[in-house]
């Protein structure tokens, strides 16, 4: 049984490079790979990646000042890993901030929303969006299981309804 993801973007930059987190993930859709740090600042290791699986379904956030929205969808087409050095040079880039490891995404799955899904729109509808309660706690980390696929499926409903 597949389970449901949902997998965050954000702004990042560092000492050489800055990137939006719009450029982030249209790069990353292009490449078919969705870098994850396995391991957070304070050395844990980051949530729900050991339990990531090829054929699990993930709905993409961008967090931040210009976000708040769902952009897309797709299945995953591996579980979480590092790939091989011969690989790696061809998926991850210096320019894009890509972690080194992460899941590749099933390239005849993948659907970059042309018009974003603000969360505003789910309030109430899906269980980490309750009505006037903060979501923010929800959306932690760089990867959130989805409960129920009814709200995985909701989701992309509310997206059907808005185009």
């Amino acid at each position: 049984m597949a389970n449901y993801w949902i997998f965050k973007v954000t702004d990042a930059k560092n000492e050489k490079y800055s990137k939006e987190g719009i450029q982030i993930y249209n790069h990353r859709m292009s490449e078919f790979f969705w870098g994850i740090k396995e391991f957070t600042k304070n050395g844990r290791k980051a949530a729900n990646i050991d339990h990531l699986r090829k054929g699990d379904a993930a709905l993409f956030y961008l967090v931040g000042t210009r976000g708040h929205c769902f952009l897309g969808t797709c299945k995953l087409n591996s579980g979480f890993i590092r790939p091989k050095p011969g690989e790696l040079e061809k998926i991850t880039h210096e320019e894009y901030l890509d972690w080194k490891e992460g899941v590749f995404l099933d390239k005849d799955t993948i659907n970059v929303w042309a018009k974003p899904l603000p969360i505003e729109r789910l309030r109430g509808k899906v269980h980490f969006v309750p009505n006037g309660e903060n979501y923010g706690s929800y959306l932690q980390g760089s990867v959130t299981r989805i409960r129920n696929q009814q709200d995985y499926y909701a989701v992309v409903h509310e997206h059907e309804l808005m185009q």
